[in-house]
């Protein structure tokens, strides 16, 4: 599935969430659906972020969307 399609997943799930009232089990269900795509996308993000750093110049800075900033090490 891809990254997109997992998000899409997640705004629906709360959407469900929020304005229907469910019954317990099911909505619990929805919910530990809901936290392992978002887990799934932040480890997607994660490794996206490593990416980006090793591929970048070597010893420049990179700046991330969040504002945080990685420097080379300048070897």
């Amino acid at each position: 599935m891809k990254f997109s399609e997992k998000m899409a997943e997640i705004e629906t799930i709360v959407g469900r969430l929020e304005k229907e009232a469910l019954p317990l089990e099911e909505a619990l269900v929805l919910f530990e659906k809901g936290v392992a795509r978002i887990r799934e996308c932040q480890a997607y993000l994660r490794e996206a972020k490593q990416k980006v750093a090793l591929l970048s110049s070597e010893g420049k800075e990179v700046l991330f969307p969040d504002g945080a900033v990685k420097e080379g090490d300048g070897e």
